[in-house]
């Protein structure tokens, strides 16, 4: 029965069209109805109990000062990353579930054939499908590939997948600006896949790496029969999955939310400002956000959002609800998303094409600090370390950019910000792509990378 199955699940060309298939299923699911559902609920008791807080400290008369930090700066940034935690939830116990079940096996094996092409084996499809879950140890889960140079591979093209922290800036965006558009999530991993190919053929071409001749680059896998999968299993999963995404909530973007409170609100002389364009976060922000207008977001407080993103992806949702004084998370109900929508458009300068170009840029660029040391560790290289930093960024503008300017040429019919300087833009890194990939095929530049 097993092998009558698999003429449909691991055929060359149906195994993707099922594929597609399963995975928007699952989107649609965590990402649209149960998911938002069970936020909803949790929504309330996070409103309740910010409601509790305010009460408590206007009673003991607290300082206006202490009473911000707390409820604006901690609270409110830790609601609106947490309130999308049950859509996180859902989706690690859904993809649980079809690995239980023997299909990721098969997804490997369907995979594997496309993924040689770029220098990878079906065997790198494991590293990247836990990396929806974290990509550090993703990352790590890549040293169980044999050959070093599709580990290498791997490990630089893993960051790619949209992890369990990127999924509240996508839960966020796709909420508010695509309401009611069930499979734009799943174009999002669709559109991951494509760059992860597009990423993977630029690094084969310009280290002018070479996989053809070598034996252990053959994915040798025993197929496992399908069951039916473990449900109490996969809530373990999706327990301690969640477990690890709050503690991380409940140190670093608390600590990142509160920073980023005292530079929105206060000058360099410590004064309380009346107006953010005074604030100490926009002085720092605003040279990034010049270098973010051909993307369509350049404003200081999306660049502040996005640099705070380099230290956890989550705090890029914690950052703009405290930069925006947005609180999506109370609710999911339609006032709820439009307010968010009106302050992100007006204020923010937002429209429904600069907001995916904002997302995919937050999603493409480098992980957190944590990942890239994971990254360091398994590359046993600093060079490695910074080209996979350098290439990440790159490949987040360029994917940016092009979204942003075609989006606005298709839908608007009109031209972007920066439209002149992003076509030179785009013109240095495809002279810059086309001149690394002759001096590697010379044995020069990035082919001598140690």
């Amino acid at each position: 029965m097993s092998d009558k199955v698999d003429r449909f699940i691991a055929h060359k060309y149906y195994g993707l069209i099922i594929f597609g298939i399963v995975m928007f299923v699952i989107f649609t699911i965590s990402q649209t109805y149960l998911g938002p559902f069970i936020s909803d609920l949790l929504g309330t008791v996070i409103g309740y109990f910010g409601n509790l807080v305010e009460t408590g400290l206007t009673n003991m008369g607290t300082s206006d000062f202490l009473s911000g930090i707390i409820l604006e700066g901690v609270i409110g940034g830790f609601a609106a990353v947490i309130g999308f935690l049950p859509l996180i939830m859902i989706l690690f116990f859904l993809l649980n579930l079809l690995e239980d079940s023997g299909y990721m096996a098969r997804v490997a094996l369907v995979m594997d054939r496309y993924f040689r092409r770029i220098g990878l084996a079906g065997k790198s499809i494991i590293p990247m499908y836990v990396g929806t879950a974290c990509s550090i140890p993703a990352i790590m889960s890549a040293r169980t590939i044999k050959n070093k140079k599709q580990k290498r591979m791997t490990i630089l093209l893993t960051p790619f997948v949209p992890c369990g922290a990127k999924l509240p800036v996508i839960a966020l965006f796709v909420s508010v600006f695509f309401t009611g558009l069930s499979y734009t999530t799943a174009i999002i991993y669709f559109l991951a896949i494509i760059v992860i190919f597009i990423a993977g053929y630029i690094i084969k071409a310009i280290t002018n790496a070479n996989f053809d001749n070598e034996e252990d680059t053959f994915l040798i896998i025993e197929l496992p029969e399908y069951k039916i999968p473990s449900i109490s299993k996969a809530f373990r999963v999706m327990l301690d999955s969640a477990w690890e995404f709050v503690q991380k909530a409940a140190t670093i973007i608390i600590l990142m939310n509160t920073v980023i409170w005292l530079l929105t609100n206060f000058d360099f002389s410590f004064q309380l400002v009346e107006h953010t364009s005074e604030s100490m976060l926009k002085f720092i922000s605003q040279p990034f956000a010049w270098i973010l207008i051909p993307l369509g977001f350049g404003m200081w407080g999306l660049a502040a959002a996005a640099i705070a993103g380099f230290v956890a992806k989550e705090e890029v949702v914690g950052a703009l609800a405290v930069i925006f004084v947005f609180s999506i998370s109370e609710d999911f109900e339609v006032s709820s998303i439009e307010a968010t929508r009106n302050i992100l458009m007006t204020t923010g300068g937002l429209t429904a094409v600069s907001a995916f170009a904002f997302m995919t840029f937050n999603l493409f660029t480098p992980p957190c600090f944590a990942a890239i040391g994971a990254m360091n560790a398994e590359l046993g290289s600093r060079k490695w370390t910074i080209f996979a930093v350098v290439l990440q960024l790159v490949i987040g503008y360029i994917v940016a950019l092009v979204i942003y300017q075609l989006g606005t040429i298709i839908f608007y019919q009109e031209l972007g910000q920066g439209f002149v300087i992003s076509i030179i833009i785009f013109i240095v890194f495809i002279a810059g792509f086309l001149y690394l990939k002759r001096l590697a095929k010379q044995g020069k530049g990035l082919a001598n990378i140690g």
